[in-house]
């Protein structure tokens, strides 16, 4: 090595040391946020959620208050590979515990299989849609759609079977309706089918739909959002209460009211003993509002002031418990 290289060396060496002994931790006060970046017009993007917001807060104003807004709730999903066929009124769906961008190719590989033949799949949208299963003068076919469910790292897949007349797809009524008889052949397809543990990277963006999140507004006030219709909103809550083991006293389907009974005892695991202390039982009103066609809210009403410590904690149990 010579004189010159050794020099450079050396002067490399003090100047990166002069860097990790200097003190860094208020860099941060100096970034400054990019501006957006611009995409073309055409292309079909998903909104971008900003689950970390940068602080705004000035340098000069460092010793402010400032409040870190509450993280969304993150919990386990189910382990068993679930998979049951649900039914509100006319409409039915398959449940399965598995993300949507799983379930995707497994439903591909369904319609190449059923005999029904396969002429359309759009991974961005989730819809899969049959050949003609009618004649030339009559041309009928099935659309499935694979949605996100309602609890964490679940599907949901709805079938139509829908005709052509004069120039209008509407839906097969009748016994000629194959709805049924195809959801019974896709959850016995997902009950046979071993998992493969694969996902599809052209249907990630369906991992972006869940249904249901506990939430917080402007006044600390806690709520579950669903982006459901009422009616399923409010069979997915009283389904979720009996799940949870939550006593419901009474209830009023067209107030959106569940009167219930919600206690927290010590015998109910090792976690809660250690940081729960004594027992504790009261009673609330849960309230499910209609926002618009597919959104509904959960909130809850505490019956005295000992009970509404227990809110978020009431929601958080029911918010485990949707599917």
């Amino acid at each position: 090595m010579n004189r010159l290289t050794k020099i450079l060396f050396l002067t490399f060496i003090l100047s990166s040391c002069s860097y990790f002994l200097t003190d860094h931790k208020n860099d941060y006060l100096n970034e400054k946020q990019e501006k957006s970046l611009n995409l073309p017009d055409n292309l079909n993007t998903r909104p971008i959620i900003d689950y970390y917001p940068i602080n705004t807060v000035s340098q000069e104003n460092v010793g402010s208050q400032y409040e870190i807004p509450m993280p969304q709730q993150v919990f386990s999903s189910g382990t068993s590979n679930e998979v049951r066929m649900h039914r509100l009124g006319e409409i039915r769906w398959v449940y399965v515990e598995t993300l949507p961008s799983s379930a995707w190719p497994m439903m591909n590989d369904f319609w190449v299989t059923s005999g029904y033949g396969l002429a359309k799949s759009d991974p961005t949208s989730g819809i899969i849609e049959s050949s003609n299963l009618g004649t030339a003068d009559q041309e009928t076919k099935l659309v499935m759609k694979v949605e996100h469910g309602i609890r964490q790292a679940s599907s949901e897949i709805f079938i139509t079977h829908i005709t052509n007349i004069e120039g209008q797809w509407i839906r097969v009524q009748g016994e000629e309706n194959l709805e049924e008889v195809t959801m019974r052949k896709v959850l016995d397809y997902f009950a046979s089918t071993p998992p493969s543990g694969g996902t599809s990277l052209v249907a990630l963006n369906l991992n972006y739909g869940q249904k249901a999140s506990l939430k917080q507004d402007e006044s600390k006030s806690n709520f579950i959002e669903l982006n459901l219709e009422y009616a399923r909103a409010w069979a997915a809550v009283d389904r979720a209460l009996k799940e949870a083991l939550i006593d419901v006293n009474d209830l009023d389907r067209e107030e959106g009211v569940f009167y219930v009974n919600f206690s927290r005892e010590e015998e109910k695991g090792f976690v809660r003993r250690m940081f729960s202390g004594d027992s504790f039982k009261g009673e609330y009103r849960i309230l499910v509002k209609e926002i618009n066609e597919k959104t509904c809210t959960v909130t809850i009403i505490a019956q005295g002031e000992e009970a509404k410590a227990y809110e978020r904690e009431l929601l958080s149990e029911i918010n485990q418990s949707l599917s």
